[in-house]
């Protein structure tokens, strides 16, 4: 925490805050093509993966979440990636937060917002999550040239 004299139309606040969390504490891998041998369910058979909620909206437009925004809570860490094929692909996509074993904060939602070419995608919360101050999420799709994501992380 840390704090902050900040003088505004002359009078004076102190301000205690946490400082928000930089980019780089978000680990993700890239949007990375897979075949059935190199999925991460393939190489990790016995992992539990719980769904996000998934609501869809025009084609190829998908908004999935995890928790509900609250009152004091701010956002965390934001992240956007995109990637376009020369042909249909399957990809996954791998995040980690924090991205070390730093602490991070507790998160109380999880959006992450999907526009690709293929009709479906799923978002997979595999270890952490809401309540918790860790969350390793999974984003998958098939047959699909184009995919483009943005995650916003929130918490206290």
């Amino acid at each position: 925490m840390w704090h902050a004299l900040i003088a505004l139309f002359g009078l004076v606040f102190l301000v205690n805050a946490q400082p928000l969390a930089r980019a780089n504490d978000l680990y993700y891998t890239a949007i990375t093509p897979v075949s059935d041998e190199t999925r991460y369910t393939t190489l990790n058979p016995n992992a539990e993966l719980k769904e996000f909620n998934k609501v869809k909206h025009s084609k190829g437009n998908i908004v999935f979440t995890s928790g509900e925004r609250i009152t004091g809570d701010r956002l965390i860490v934001n992240h956007y990636d995109d990637e376009s094929f020369t042909t249909t692909a399957d990809i996954e996509v791998g995040m980690k937060y924090p991205s070390s074993s730093s602490t991070g904060a507790t998160l109380t939602c999880i959006e992450i917002y999907v526009d690709m070419s293929a009709d479906d995608a799923g978002a997979y919360m595999i270890n952490g999550g809401i309540g918790k101050a860790n969350a390793e999420i999974l984003l998958t799709c098939n047959q699909t040239r184009t995919y483009v994501y943005e995650t916003y992380f929130y918490g206290y």
